[in-house]
């Protein structure tokens, strides 16, 4: 039986450039930093803070239910001490103090009465009690919590959807959804059908969904905090899952034939920077390739939605 593992940004990937996907998803290797010390982008960095602040916020608030108490667990995390067993937020002091101040914001904007309420399901664990354990039941809040998703199997094929989805819980009305962070410095509006917001959908069967814009500018506007609402009905995501098991097939035929379609419309890449896989992508000669491959790339380390 083929195995095929993949998440959201696998397929958007995929569906830009095999070539591309290849080298990245399943060889895994990258160019290597020629100053040895790679440093992610501030966007990046400012994200994962901020993705921290609030994972600890509607954490606390799911176990609790107050928010006041919450807000204070989260703005006592420290990223410096964070940042001493893994490097994951590598701002100067006016960026991490920009980042807080708004996530200070966010508990002003959305305060006790105007925020979703953190869902949890039970789980069971086993405690110890006078000496003798015993099963209990303990919260657990759905706040940054990955899935695997079973989309298809058979006797040739095994197919999973996996992800990461910031937050599930309840809106004023108890209606069920999920909602996506998105921390940006420049303003701008993501697709609402995009590729991982139908995931979401499909993985969790919630069939409302939120964009949670949360921007950095440097003073308060009207457009600093923004809920975008997201909606998929019961036969979109019917459809949207024939058409992804199609993705998964085709995908898993390349991956057996060792051979994967190159878009040459994405060897320019972003913002007029080339491709990183260029140099292997234009040599035809195996032997030379792969001599390109040991002197300019590195193996990186897998990745996992969770």
């Amino acid at each position: 039986m083929q195995t095929l593992i993949l998440d959201s940004s696998q397929i958007s990937q995929w569906s830009e450039c095999g070539t591309e996907w290849s080298q990245r998803g399943l060889i895994q290797i990258n160019k290597k930093d020629p100053t040895e010390t790679f440093r992610p982008s501030d966007a990046l960095a400012a994200g994962s803070l901020g993705h921290k602040y609030l994972e600890i916020y509607y954490t606390e608030l799911a176990m609790s239910g107050d928010s006041a108490l919450a807000a204070r667990h989260t703005l006592a995390f420290d990223p410096d001490e964070a940042d001493k067993v893994e490097k994951q937020f590598p701002l100067d002091i006016a960026l991490r103090a920009k980042v807080k101040q708004r996530v200070v914001d966010y508990f002003m904007m959305y305060g006790p009465g105007r925020d979703y309420k953190p869902a949890f399901k039970k789980k069971a664990i086993i405690e110890v009690h006078s000496g003798f354990p015993c099963d209990a039941l303990v919260k657990d809040p759905l706040v940054e919590k990955g899935f695997s998703y079973k989309l298809f199997e058979n006797k040739q094929y095994l197919f999973v959807l996996e992800g990461r989805i910031d937050f599930i819980g309840e809106a004023q009305d108890g209606t069920l959804l999920f909602m996506d962070h998105k921390f940006q410095f420049r303003e701008h509006e993501l697709y609402a059908k995009s590729i991982q917001f139908r995931n979401y959908s499909l993985a969790t069967g919630l069939n409302l969904g939120v964009i949670n814009y949360i921007r950095l500018h440097d003073k308060i506007q009207p457009k600093t905090f923004i809920r975008q609402p997201l909606s998929f009905s019961s036969l979109e995501m019917r459809h949207w899952k024939d058409e992804l098991v199609d993705i998964y097939m085709q995908i898993a035929r390349q991956v057996s034939a060792g051979w994967y379609p190159k878009n040459r419309n994405s060897c320019s890449g972003a913002w007029g920077k080339p491709c990183q896989y260029v140099s292997l992508c234009e040599e035809y000669n195996l032997e030379i390739r792969a001599a390109i491959q040991k002197r300019d790339f590195t193996q990186r380390k897998e990745w996992r939605p969770w």
